[in-house]
Formats: C-alpha cells, structure tokens, sequence
C-alpha cells in the first residue's frame, strides 16, 4: 500500500527538515515523519484483489463454512464463515462510499445470522472479517518485547440495533481483536455489549484461557465515527495495553500477559464483525426477538506501527 502525501520536503540537517506546503513553512523533526507500517483507507481501487469463491447452498453440509483465506491485498485476506446451508450474501465487506471518515471511500461489514429454517449440522454464520495475511510485506504478528501502534475508525449507523438490557452479553460481539492464528481466544479484542465499547482479554494457555472480565470504555453513539488507538506491548510477562477512544485515554493496564504461554507470536489484528454468539441457535433466536436481524459496521483509516511513540503516526484523521 502506498502511503500518499503532498508535503514537499526539504533536507535541512539530518535531525531538521522544513516543510513547505501552499507557501506556508513549519520546523519539525525527522521523528515527527515516521509513516505507518500498513495503512489502509480503502481508497485504492485495485482492492480488493480477488473475491471469495462463489459455493452452492448444501442442506446437508455438516462442515462450519469457514472460507479459504482468500487474499484482499497485500496486508489482509478474508475471513469469513457463512453456513453452507444459506446464500453467500449473507455477509458482505465492501468498499462504500455512504460513510466516510478520511478520504472518498471506507469499508462495510455486513452479517446476517443463519435463518432458523436453515440451521446447519455445522456451525452457524459467525464471521465477515479481514484477518492478517500471515506473507505480508510487514510482519502481521508481533514478537516477545515488541510494542505495536494501532488506529482506526468506526461508525454504527443509525439503524443499528442495540441489545436491550439482559441481552447485551449474550448478544455480544468483536469488532476488531488481535488473534494469534491459530485455534483459541483473542489475547485482546474490542466488543460491543449493547450500546457500549468493552476492551476484553484472555490469558493463560491459547487452548485453555482465563477470560478477563470487559472494562467498558465508552457509548456508541450512532450514526458519528469513533476514533481508537491503541498501544500494546506483546510480552508473556510484562506486557501492557492502553487504550484511546476519541483522544481520551479511557483503558491502561499494565504488567500484563499479552502473548500466550505456549505460542511464540501475539495477536495479529482482525477487523470486522466476528459474531461467535451466532454459532449457537438460542442466541440468534434471541437476537431476531429483539429486532436484530444484522449486523452492520464501517470502518476507516486503519494503521499500524512497530515502534515507540507513535499516537500521532496511527491516530485517524
């Protein structure tokens, strides 16, 4: 991905450059240029790359519907599990131009549960994501010790349904983690229970995790973009997480487990709508009870950076 930018720069010493731009001149430091290691703003239209295949419906498909990691760029590959027993387009991440947050395009994730009538042998429509393409360019999974920048932006349209009260665990679902790869829980994952944003965790053993209760940080308030950065240190021991929801520092913990025990990598990061309470049929009668009949979610100026002191590299504007 090509990092754009119309700033003329000029070389002054090797700690000093002055930019220019429309005739106006500010001294910054060469630290202040750092660029992002992946950016994403859904802006190039070659993306994406290629789409899933199509796939017939089975009634009598007993497999979970999880796609192949189909490529959509260089950074990221769909991953998507639909029923084998419904249509393909019961979900849907595409570029859109209906909300913006930067630019003239963001991205939409759309997802509908499995109709009753249709239940599967397998598992149940539960994902529309794009996950980390594990040959990227930019290593997609951090190592013991690193630190790791991310920004983005999301928005809830006013047509989102919240789950009412006694519905919101049940009913919960990600929207962004950071997931190891392999089988397990996220090590850390964004959630929304109801009309709140909950920073969730797992330590322990990636097989056999202790779930660390959410910590809400903030309201949805539909219909307007959130913007999140986050600051990870990736350590089995001592590593660290903060979070911030609109320039506001709403989640810090330190000296905490980030990478599981038995794995070497920590999370790599996931965006999009995983919806694992779908998997179990209760639930989505439960979730058509209450009027929610999808999920619908747009997001935009996606970054991330290996390093130290980075907000202001990551953070979406």
């Amino acid at each position: 991905m090509i990092f754009h930018k119309s700033w003329i720069l000029v070389l002054v010493t090797f700690t000093q450059v002055i930019i220019t731009q429309m005739g106006c001149q500010k001294e910054v430091t060469r630290q202040d240029l750092r660029e992002p290691d992946i950016v994403t703003d859904f802006e190039v239209n070659i993306e994406p790359f290629e789409k899933p295949a199509d796939r017939p419906i089975d009634p009598e498909d007993d497999g979970n519907g999880c796609l192949s990691g189909t490529p959509w760029n260089l950074y990221w590959i769909y991953n998507v599990c639909i029923s084998p027993t419904v249509e393909m387009n019961d979900f849907s991440i595409e570029r859109t131009t209906r909300f913006v947050r930067s630019g003239e395009h963001a991205m939409r994730f759309y997802l509908k549960p499995t109709p009753l009538d249709q239940w599967p042998l397998g598992e149940a429509t539960h994902r529309a994501e794009l996950a980390p393409r594990e040959k990227s360019p930019f290593p997609r999974y951090p190592r013991e010790g690193e630190e790791r920048w991310y920004g983005f932006s999301v928005l809830f349209p006013e047509e989102f349904v919240f789950a009412p009260v006694g519905f919101e665990n049940d009913l919960r679902f990600m929207f962004a983690q950071w997931q190891h790869g392999s089988e397990g829980s996220p090590a850390i994952a964004l959630e929304v229970h109801g009309d709140k944003i909950g920073v969730s965790r797992s330590e322990g053993v990636s097989l056999d995790t202790r779930f660390v209760p959410p910590v809400f940080i903030g309201n949805i308030t539909k219909g307007k973009w959130m913007d999140f950065v986050l600051q990870i240190k990736w350590s089995k021991t001592d590593g660290f997480a903060r979070v911030w929801v609109n320039d506001q520092l709403r989640y810090e913990e330190p000296e905490i487990q980030t990478i599981y025990n038995n794995l070497d990598i920590g999370g790599g990061f996931k965006i999009g709508i995983y919806h694992w309470r779908w998997k179990i049929k209760e639930s989505v009668q439960n979730s058509l009870a209450v009027g929610i009949t999808s999920r619908e979610i747009y997001m935009d100026e996606i970054r991330e950076f290996l390093g130290n002191d980075a907000y202001d590299v990551v953070a979406p504007h």
